[in-house]
């Protein structure tokens, strides 16, 4: 190699435009690229030099792959028109192991009320729990005023922010940025159910707001360590959401302990990383009567392959084997609502439709059409109760 060649390579950005080709003692010519006034990258720069070269974007190259690969347990491509049931249960069974769910401790949970408080329309207890794993998670129990026995439960799950189900609680306490995104996301969903009667119980997911592993999580400015988290989670074969949907069935077999709520129906709700949770959860787990994804669904290779996204939305070996529709097919025939906005870019209004068109014929397959249900409203990445508050009173409390 001249001294040339080695002198170009040893660059990790070149400022050029401009080929010289200068006599050197190899057969071939050298390709020198002198300095100009604007920048290109040591790849664009060899591209340049040997046009016959096919350098492309790494990310180019991932999304193509992951778009064009066929799903090994797909609705299509594994027999689901087939034999649904059973392509339930094989695609059930292996969305789990995808999860990476972490061994059990504690199957019997201990419990502790922490304390109370009276808001308009109900009664705001806050609690914690014993983990699958044997450490606490601290969840909120909303209760309407005047109710003896519920006739439904609700979980609300958060998504990424700083104030977690402190802002789904309807919690404010004047914290930096607190207002803005309770008002902007009208985050406060779970009180607006609770007011209107559900007795709504919303888990404070590891990672966020008081779970957040940097401190004081709105100082921190994205409020969640869902990186870390995901990171460490990915080493002993589990992830950040296969741990965030352990903790929430854990739940669910507290509540199903609660006399009162022993056999209610159960209802899951989610804004966006909420949504995320929600939509698994539900696939994998069917004691979740009906559900409805906020400001998430749609196609993964048009979401968080396309524009990246928090780690914790990255499952290993996720897209070898199933689209989001896939995933979602395994809450068919119960009850579903999607929805997203005109602005929203988390769940892209495009792919929104193409994935909803695809569940559609499976619902229209093997279930109800009419369970799945659509909402695209006007506006940005926020909750919408213009159907969910009517979706919910029709399948929980009917």
């Amino acid at each position: 190699m001249s001294r040339h060649e080695r002198r170009f390579l040893n660059r990790t950005r070149i400022q050029a435009v401009t080929p010289v080709f200068l006599k050197v003692s190899r057969p071939r010519r050298a390709t020198i690229l002198r300095r100009r006034d604007h920048g290109i990258s040591c790849m664009e720069a060899t591209q340049m030099a040997h046009p016959k070269l096919q350098f492309r974007s790494t990310i180019d190259l991932l999304n193509t792959l992951g778009t064009n690969m066929p799903r090994k347990l797909g609705y299509d491509e594994a027999g689901g028109k087939d034999d649904f049931n059973k392509w339930q249960a094989r695609a059930r069974k292996k969305l789990r192991e995808l999860l990476g769910f972490l061994p059990v401790s504690v199957t019997q949970p201990r419990s502790w009320l922490l304390d109370t408080e009276q808001v308009e329309g109900f009664s705001r207890e806050r609690w914690a729990l014993e983990s699958p794993f044997g450490d606490h998670i601290m969840f909120y129990r909303l209760v309407p005023d005047g109710m003896e026995q519920p006739d439904c439960v609700l979980l609300a799950l958060h998504g990424h922010g700083p104030f977690g189900a402190d802002a789904v609680a309807g919690v404010f306490l004047d914290r930096p940025g607190e207002k803005e995104s309770i008002t902007n996301a009208n985050y406060d969903f779970g009180a607006q159910f609770a007011r209107r009667g559900y007795l709504v119980y919303a888990p404070c997911h590891r990672g966020f707001a008081q779970r957040c592993d940097h401190g004081n999580p709105w100082e921190v400015g994205q409020g969640s360590s869902c990186v870390d988290i995901n990171a460490r989670a990915i080493l002993l074969g589990s992830t950040d959401i296969g741990i965030r949907v352990q903790d929430t069935m854990h739940l669910i077999d507290y509540i199903r302990t609660q006399p009162a709520e022993k056999k209610a129906p159960l209802g899951c709700v989610g804004l966006s990383g909420g949504g995320h949770t929600t939509e698994m959860l539900a696939a994998v787990d069917t004691r979740v009567d009906a559900a409805s994804i906020q400001g998430y669904f749609s196609y993964w290779t048009e979401q968080i392959m396309d524009q990246t996204h928090c780690n914790c939305n990255y499952v290993p070996h996720l897209l070898e084997y199933f689209e989001q529709d896939d995933v979602c097919a395994l809450i068919c025939p119960r009850p579903l609502l999607v929805t997203t906005a005109t602005q929203d870019t988390v769940a892209p209004q495009k792919s929104f439709r193409k994935a909803y068109k695809a569940l559609k014929a499976i619902y229209r397959e093997h279930g109800d059409e009419k369970a799945l249900q659509q909402e695209i409203f006007d506006g940005g990445h926020a909750f919408t109760g213009v159907k969910a508050f009517g979706f919910f009173d029709r399948y929980l409390k009917g």
